[in-house]
């Protein structure tokens, strides 16, 4: 089998597989010798920021001297992307030796009381899992897919420290329909003993995080607007100021034009000095560090005057739109939009209307089955806005169009799904 032939399998488990219990996620993982236990796990769940904030952590550790695996979730372009180690993705025999691995302790067992197929992200959790137990890096950052409690990463059960991002709506067919109840199901990887780093932005789920907290004995580590301050753009990125736990107060600088980053690197920094506290690098170069920290898809400017945003929920949407209303611009904002039929587009997408920055929308289907028909899009935003609304029947036509209407002191803006924005960079990708 080739790097091809594990893709396109893996692609495919998604309309059969089922979904499996925690307990199935263990079981597998103890069949393959408890992979990764000897590593340092830092388990991350939240609504929206786990990436940038695993990204930040992973950038601050290989800084220091340790070697890092990361899993992550979605990819963008290539799904290599979600098994990383250092700097570099898995390479194409790599995750077909991993590939292989599950795939034969599944076949030896299919036929067994109590074994299912693993589902399209345990499988590459699983993977996971056995590439680093190869490598045998210093720690291993696992991002939740969905939720927490019952994710598949959250089969680990010693980490050694959880970070919990911003909670908001999304996935509330599974996860609840309150931030409260969301927050519930995140808070399930909080572990015994294991510290917690979380965004603490409303009362109501910072007190259910630290009452689960409590009753694991895990010391509570809250990041909110005392922590990360003073937030400004220029024509570089953003600054804020940190309050470290040794440093006192740091300015840092970080390669983006999104003010919300602060609050996900604020979250890395603290995550960094718990488990870093008895050799700090040195100030200097901590801020470098952060400084050249990069993360696709999050108000990523991938040619001038074109940025991609993977914000794809109410609370995304409106992060987006407040720094898409603090970036400069000389002339018109065109959006291109697409997204998944499971999320609150209608909400989002009056969100973007009610936010009068856009003279023009771009409406695309993507090749995900579950993508929303640019048809229907279209017929929803004509009900929203008297603007111009441009259908096109594939994301690289409606990338076309879009870099076609684009005039001198334009700003094009995609956002809506992760999905659409890997489909953006896979168009420029090819292009170059």
């Amino acid at each position: 089998m080739d790097y091809t032939d594990a893709v396109g399998y893996i692609n495919q488990i998604q309309k059969f597989a089922k979904k499996n219990t925690l307990s199935h996620t263990k079981m597998f993982l103890q069949a393959l010798g408890n992979p990764g236990e000897n590593s340092r796990i830092i388990h991350v769940a939240g609504t929206n920021g786990k990436g940038s904030t695993c990204n930040y952590l992973k950038e601050l550790l290989t800084a220091q001297g340790y070697h890092v695996g990361m899993f992550i979730s979605p990819h963008l372009v290539s799904m290599r992307e979600r098994i990383l180690l250092d700097d570099a993705m898995i390479t194409e025999p790599e995750f077909v030796s991993c590939f292989e691995t599950v795939y034969e302790l599944w076949k030896m067992h299919q036929d067994d009381e109590g074994w299912y197929h693993p589902t399209f992200f345990e499988y590459l959790f699983l993977m996971a899992m056995v590439y680093y137990e190869k490598k045998k890096p210093d720690y291993i950052i696992l991002e939740t897919g969905m939720g927490g409690r019952l994710d598949a990463t959250n089969a680990i059960d010693c980490p050694a420290l959880t970070i919990i991002t911003e909670i908001g709506l999304d996935h509330q067919q599974y996860l609840g329909e309150t931030k409260q109840l969301i927050a519930g199901e995140k808070a399930g990887i909080i572990k015994a003993g294991a510290p917690l780093v979380y965004a603490k932005r409303e009362p109501g789920t910072a007190r259910i995080l630290e009452e689960r907290a409590k009753e694991q004995k895990a010391a509570v580590y809250p990041v909110d607007s005392s922590v990360f301050h003073q937030i400004n753009i220029n024509d570089k990125g953003i600054d804020f100021c940190y309050n470290s736990r040794y440093y006192n107060t740091i300015e840092i600088t970080l390669h983006t034009y999104a003010p919300y980053q602060a609050e996900n690197a604020a979250l890395a920094l603290r995550a960094y000095e718990l488990l870093c506290k008895d050799a700090l690098m040195e100030k200097e170069k901590l801020c470098m560090t952060m400084g050249s920290a990069r993360w696709a898809g999050r108000m990523e400017q991938i040619m001038p005057g074109v940025f991609v945003d993977g914000a794809h929920n109410e609370d995304g949407i409106d992060a987006f739109i407040e720094c898409a209303r603090q970036i400069p611009v000389s002339g018109r904002r065109i959006l291109m939009f697409s997204v998944v039929s499971d999320k609150a587009y209608e909400q989002m997408m009056q969100k973007l209307v009610d936010a009068a920055l856009f003279t023009e929308y771009i409406v695309a289907d993507l090749q995900d089955v579950r993508g929303l028909k640019g048809e229907e899009l279209a017929a929803r935003f004509a009900q929203m806005t008297g603007k111009c609304v441009c259908i096109r029947h594939t994301v690289k036509e409606a990338l076309e169009t879009a870099l076609s209407h684009k005039m001198e002191g334009d700003m094009v803006y995609v956002v809506g799904s992760l999905y659409l924005v890997g489909e953006v960079k896979q168009c420029v990708w090819q292009e170059k």
